[in-house]
């Protein structure tokens, strides 16, 4: 079963070098390794392409690929989903690691359960590569993978809604991301994509092993801040059973004060306006509800200052 690994890139070379041989390091050996790259404004980075077109000449499954156009984000996401042939495959961040049985133990899981969505758990490392222990507990926790069962997950759309299945340990069927692209308003794009997978009735299998790195760092691509309120847009418009109805609630309600600001400052009242009469505005914040909708009828530059 071919595997392909995705690995969309920018400006960092010296971390896309780290990420690649650990593609390399792998256990399992049917594998493709795909590099797709995006352009700066004045052309793309050329150490990386001259690195990348190197690599596509000394190794049979590497794969590069040069956008013409920045995509942005989910953009080239989309685009290594188009450039992948594997039956199954894997995005990570250029500055992200696999451990070297990462594509090995979940592999042979997704062929156990015959899943369409393997991911296992993760460390959080530093721009040097240092395991942060007490932030991947702390994280971990947070995401509840630490109390997540192993094996054949009982129930998709809880542990989505959970926020538990990260996109850079995932292997997830192509045929499936091409039926539900990335949305490229967004930075955090998978949440909503494995909601869908899940909502559709996808399976998901954990292994509960960190068999992948994350790095967290500022020059990470979600540093800049997340599109929470374009997310939270997509969340709500899709439809989930009744049984699920409280845990988005709480997934959406928790997240729409801050996004409600971040509508306010991009200049987008009309969203901003629709979250504040959404059901999902916590009842206990009306006060805070007031105070944004005073702020919404102020001119832009004062909303940038007070925001």
């Amino acid at each position: 079963m071919l595997i392909s690994i995705c690995i969309p890139t920018y400006s960092r070379l010296e971390y896309l070098k780290k990420s690649v041989q650990s593609c390399l390091d792998q256990t399992y050996k049917h594998i493709e390794i795909c590099v797709s790259q995006d352009p700066k404004k004045d052309g793309p980075d050329r150490e990386i392409m001259e690195w990348c077109q190197e690599q596509a000449q000394k190794i049979p499954f590497f794969t590069y690929n040069l956008n013409i156009n920045n995509l942005g984000l989910a953009g080239n996401w989309n685009e290594c989903v188009q450039i992948a042939s594997g039956k199954y495959m894997i995005i990570i961040g250029d500055d992200d690691i696999l451990m070297p049985d990462f594509i090995q133990s979940l592999a042979e899981q997704l062929e156990a359960e015959r899943a369409d969505v393997a991911f296992s758990n993760q460390y959080f490392i530093d721009e040097e590569g240092r395991i942060l222990h007490a932030y991947t507990e702390e994280a971990n926790a947070t995401y509840h993978r630490n109390d997540l069962p192993p094996g054949r997950v009982s129930d998709p759309v809880a542990t989505v809604l959970n926020n538990s299945v990260p996109m850079s340990a995932a292997l997830i069927r192509r045929d499936l991301l091409l039926k539900y692209p990335f949305d490229t308003s967004l930075n955090t794009p998978e949440f909503e994509v494995f909601l869908k997978i899940a909502v559709n009735g996808g399976s998901f299998t954990y292994h509960a092993e960190k068999l992948a790195c994350y790095r967290v760092h500022p020059l990470a691509a979600t540093s800049g801040g997340l599109t929470i309120d374009k997310l939270l847009r997509n969340v709500i418009s899709i439809d989930v059973p009744s049984r699920y109805q409280k845990q988005k609630f709480d997934f959406v309600s928790s997240k729409l004060i801050p996004g409600i600001n971040m509508s306010l400052r991009r200049g987008d009242k009309s969203l901003a306006l629709a979250f504040m009469k959404s059901p999902y505005y916590p009842k206990n914040k009306m006060h805070i509800r007031l105070a944004q909708a005073m702020i919404s009828t102020l001119p832009s530059w004062a909303i940038q200052r007070i925001l």
